[in-house]
């Protein structure tokens, strides 16, 4: 979607826990190596001047990811 100056994306990615990682989190980095997989979505909002991207902001599913390494536990019902 793009509007102006803007552009919107959503995107999913993934991949095998090898090492830190999301070290601008809220709960810091990643620890060592766990070997699991991982699937979470983003959405990213670019700025564009001259045909550049100038400016990203975005929400990459952080959350999502930690929960699929089992660092942060989701509540039982």
């Amino acid at each position: 979607m793009a509007e102006g100056d803007f552009v919107v994306g959503c995107w999913d990615g993934g991949g095998t826990h090898t090492g830190p990682a999301f070290d601008d989190s809220a709960l810091g980095s990643l620890p060592a190596n766990s070997g699991k997989s991982m699937r979470f979505t983003g959405t990213t909002v670019f700025r564009l001047r001259d045909g550049r991207i100038v400016e990203e902001i975005g929400e990459e599913g952080t959350l999502t990811a930690l929960q699929g390494l089992g660092i942060v536990l989701t509540k039982a019902a």
